[in-house]
């Protein structure tokens, strides 16, 4: 923890996420380059990564408001399927046709239509940029994650028929609409108990317990089921968010805790970066971001064409929705527990591709903003313009 949480200050003054000083940091622990921590405590103790998804998943759900939704209006909601279906599509056929391996391309398709929105979200806010692309790309961010949760876990259930001896069309069809309908339906579920046992607690304390307590409880239900653990806890927070009345502090709570999580599950995902992979699959690792890079480019423009968005929206906004990070990681790390044989491979790919993500979808987006013309004025600016105004 302490040497993620060091390792991204340093990369803070440069500019780049935290994200990715928690992977740096993981890979100089890891066995690549110092070999300090040894990569089998990973599977040791894979029940922080299965927590730090699940958290990660109610947070998405959180944002899944009704109320927030009707405000985006239908062709958000077209535009962000339309891209996010495009990207997957794109991958898919260029990685299959690269590897000719059904399940890591369905798998590793699903998983490049996740984009980061909060590298987009700080680079908005640091240049206070307004108008109708920053307006489109927070909210296309909003939703994207939510989109790519769907169609990993569809993916995930085909790519498990495939691997299985006995494939058939139907169980191709029948098996992951139902992990898909009783995942959702637990979530619901454990959602219901909660809010009535929130309901009827006093100390704030204990509404933090019953929250830890549920997560954990979901994902262990969930692998004994063998259904999707993103799933069920993005409907339980969707759930709670739309029906709780007090789910502002129950997010507060929630925030002083998740912090050394998440730089743990990040860190020890880096320790799982094994470079010597990683340097043998250049032409795959390139293939996937060229290909992934395309498919937000047309699937964003295509989604602008048809939802009739302004001319600005069109041309810029597929490279807006470029970063990639703590979601991508997430679904690789499923992949590598779930899918042994292709994991290793499809999470070396995605974390290589997230560095780059990391590194340059920030500078793009800042490109993207300044070519709107959406960027705010600062103070010093302010300042000249007005010396200038007094002196004439």
């Amino acid at each position: 923890m302490l040497c993620g949480l060091i390792t991204a200050k340093i990369l803070n003054k440069l500019k780049l996420p935290s994200v990715t000083g928690y992977l740096i940091a993981g890979l100089l622990l890891g066995p690549s380059i110092f070999n300090v921590i040894p990569a089998e405590i990973c599977t040791n103790i894979e029940y922080i990564s299965e927590f730090a998804l699940g958290i990660i998943a109610f947070h998405i759900g959180g944002s899944f408001e009704l109320g927030y939704i009707k405000k985006l209006g239908k062709s958000i909601v077209v535009l962000t399927l339309i891209q996010a279906i495009g990207t997957a599509v794109i991958v898919f056929i260029v990685m299959n046709f690269l590897t000719n391996d059904l399940s890591f391309s369905i798998l590793i398709g699903a998983i490049s239509s996740a984009t980061a929105p909060a590298a987009t979200l700080l680079v908005i806010k640091e240049f206070k940029a307004k108008g109708s692309l920053t307006d489109t790309l927070l909210a296309v961010v909003a939703l994207d994650d939510m989109v790519c949760l769907f169609i990993f876990s569809i993916s995930t259930a085909i790519a498990k028929v495939i691997t299985a001896h006995n494939f058939n069309i139907k169980e191709a069809f029948l098996i992951p609409v139902m992990e898909i309908v009783f995942s959702i339906l637990l979530g619901i579920f454990i959602g219901f108990i909660v809010l009535n046992l929130l309901k009827k607690i006093k100390h704030n304390n204990d509404s933090l317990i019953i929250f830890i307590g549920a997560i954990l409880l979901s994902c262990g239900i969930v692998k004994v089921l063998h259904l999707s653990p993103l799933l069920t806890c993005m409907s339980f927070g969707a759930f709670i968010s739309n029906l709780y009345k007090e789910k502002k502090k129950l997010y507060r709570q929630i925030e002083f805790i998740t912090p050394p999580i998440y730089i743990l599950f990040f860190t020890f995902a880096g320790i799982g970066l094994d470079i010597k992979v990683l340097s043998g699959l250049g032409v795959l690792g390139l293939a996937y971001v060229l290909s992934r890079t395309v498919g937000k480019i047309v699937g964003s423009y295509l989604g602008s064409v048809v939802t009739r968005s302004p001319d600005v929206v069109r041309k810029y906004i597929g490279l807006g929705l470029l970063p990639q990070a703590g979601v991508a990681i997430g679904l690789a790390m499923i992949v590598l527990l779930e899918f042994p044989a292709i994991g290793k491979k499809l999470s070396n790919v995605v974390m290589g591709a997230v560095f780059i993500y990391e590194i340059f979808g920030p500078i793009l987006t800042k490109m993207i903003l300044y070519k709107a013309n959406e960027v705010g004025i600062d103070k010093k600016t302010k300042k000249k313009r007005k010396a200038v105004s007094m002196n004439t």
